[in-house]
């Protein structure tokens, strides 16, 4: 009782909707009060007890209430009402001299510097969105920028990828200009942030995803089987650092998560020295955006961007509960624990983790990512010497022996863990 208690407060605003009969509510926590819900608003309840009235999370009630509830009150059986833009909340559509929803380019940003570009459908008008900027290794392309468009509409970025940044006698100093001669045509000609620009490209473009948020103060990136060169000295930023299993870079990445710290994780797929799927990549930008929101989501400015963030995570894992239970747990978790959800929303991530968390699978894989993230750190991080080539350590194969096996037949972290202690390619 005093558990669930702590969370209920008093209320001083009159009492809405018509109420339930006497009945028992019970917390997830197992702690019961006996009354009357009068009311759910926001992710709220209101129950009238004998002698006063408390306001309880939804989130905080047992999953059998919380759908009692949400049935009685005529709310939505994910337990929240679409959050959506405040104002117009008008998508948009045109006004900005470029069509949303198709690739276009190559765009001219002078001086010889080109780019491929995508701007969302789900962008709001009157919104700055954040951008997203692709640099290869063998330059851009508009497959470069397709890649990205899921990511994009779920998140509302814009995506440019540049196409003549890749790896040869222009790298870095070159490959940068070109970037920031796009990104300042982008800004300029774009409602993006400037606050919030992310880079992102495989091998010399993961290094160059460091070397453009350091030279040019970006929020961070999705740097693929890369490394952080000497030129760059980054100290700000999140990073969603992704690798192959046997990318000969995974320890130079794993370096550079361990400089970074608590700004950066390290995201693994089986394979090799290749750029992550776009699932992963999906991902990653859904990271990237959590993290800042997470950060300023209360702010004016970002308030309902945040509100368009949860509720496209929320229609997202629906449907991915259903054809990925484990990643829709993982994001639940995410969205709990690192974004902070709260309110209806909140109730809603709750209805969709609860049947989740009873699978030793989907419990699995989140409790999975973190270890594997652990493991670079611990095993990669201080090997971090460039290159490796064809290289494993006996301490390495064991410790991945020993992780694989604590993940037996979890999705993915299984196969993953086991290819950790792997020779990496020979090139």
């Amino acid at each position: 009782m005093k558990n669930l208690l702590s969370c209920l407060a008093f209320l001083t605003q009159a009492l809405l909707g018509t109420p339930t009969e006497s009945r028992e509510w019970v917390s997830t926590t197992g702690s019961k009060v006996t009354g009357s819900a009068v009311a759910l608003d926001r992710g709220t309840v209101q129950i009238k007890l004998t002698d006063r009235t408390i306001a309880v999370p939804l989130d905080k009630l047992s999953q059998a209430d919380r759908k009692f509830l949400t049935d009685h009150f005529g709310e939505s059986s994910n337990g929240t009402k679409p959050a959506i833009s405040g104002g117009s909340g008008e998508l948009i559509a045109a006004g900005l001299g470029q069509k949303a929803g198709e690739v276009l380019g190559p765009i001219k940003a002078g001086e010889g510097s080109t780019y491929f570009l995508y701007i969302p459908k789900s962008l709001r008008k009157g919104r700055l969105a954040p951008l997203l900027h692709f640099n290869g290794s063998g330059g851009g392309s508009a497959n470069s920028v397709k890649k990205h468009i899921e990511g994009a509409e779920l998140n509302g970025w814009i995506v440019a990828a540049s196409v003549e940044s890749k790896n040869g006698p222009l790298h870095p100093i070159g490959n940068h200009a070109h970037a920031k001669r796009c990104v300042n045509h982008l800004v300029g000609t774009l409602p993006v942030d400037p606050k919030r620009v992310y880079f992102t490209g495989g091998s010399g473009g993961g290094a160059m995803t460091f070397y453009n948020s350091a030279h040019m103060k970006g929020a961070g990136g999705m740097p693929h089987i890369g490394y952080i060169p000497s030129e760059a000295n980054v100290t700000s930023g999140n990073f969603f650092v992704i690798s192959g299993t046997r990318d000969y870079n995974r320890y130079t990445s794993a370096n550079a998560v361990r400089i970074l710290g608590k700004d950066a994780i390290h995201r693994f797929f089986p394979g090799a020295h290749e750029e992550g799927p776009e699932w992963l990549c999906v991902e990653g930008m859904i990271w990237l955006n959590g993290k800042f929101l997470a950060k300023n989501k209360r702010s004016s400015a970002y308030v309902e961007e945040a509100l368009d963030y949860e509720a496209a995570m929320i229609d997202w894992l629906r449907k991915l509960s259903t054809s990925a239970s484990h990643r829709a747990y993982y994001w639940c978790v995410f969205l709990k624990e690192d974004y902070g959800v709260s309110g209806s929303n909140a109730a809603a991530i709750e209805t969709l983790a609860a049947p989740l968390r009873s699978k030793p699978e989907c419990v699995g894989y989140a409790e999975g990512i973190e270890a594997v993230s652990d493991f670079s750190k611990r095993y990669y991080s201080e090997v971090a010497k460039g290159s490796r080539f064809a290289h494993s350590t006996p301490d390495i194969e064991k410790a991945a022996e020993k992780l694989s096996a604590g993940f037996t037949g979890v999705p993915m972290i299984e196969e993953i863990a086991e290819q950790l202690g792997q020779k990496t390619c020979a090139q």
